[in-house]
């Protein structure tokens, strides 16, 4: 009984996860979403940019004696 059923779970998530993949490969042409910040443009129109960029321009305002970085207040 246990058997059968594990093998029907098996199959189950099997058929899920090969479903998943085509969706992927199929939906978006064969390209894969960007996974990175940098590079996402849905991202990129939020506004959300890479941490490291970030830093970088709170390390420049720093430095300028600025206090409009939010992060940077605190250090200045």
């Amino acid at each position: 009984m246990f058997l059968k059923i594990l093998i029907i779970a098996m199959v189950l998530l099997s058929l899920s996860m090969l479903g998943m993949m085509l969706n992927i490969l199929i939906k978006k042409k064969g390209k894969f979403p960007a996974s990175m910040v940098g590079h996402n443009r849905d991202m990129h129109k939020l506004g959300i940019s890479c941490v490291k960029h970030e830093e970088i321009q709170c390390h420049n305002k720093k430095l300028k004696k600025t206090k409009d970085c939010a992060g940077c207040q605190q250090l200045v």
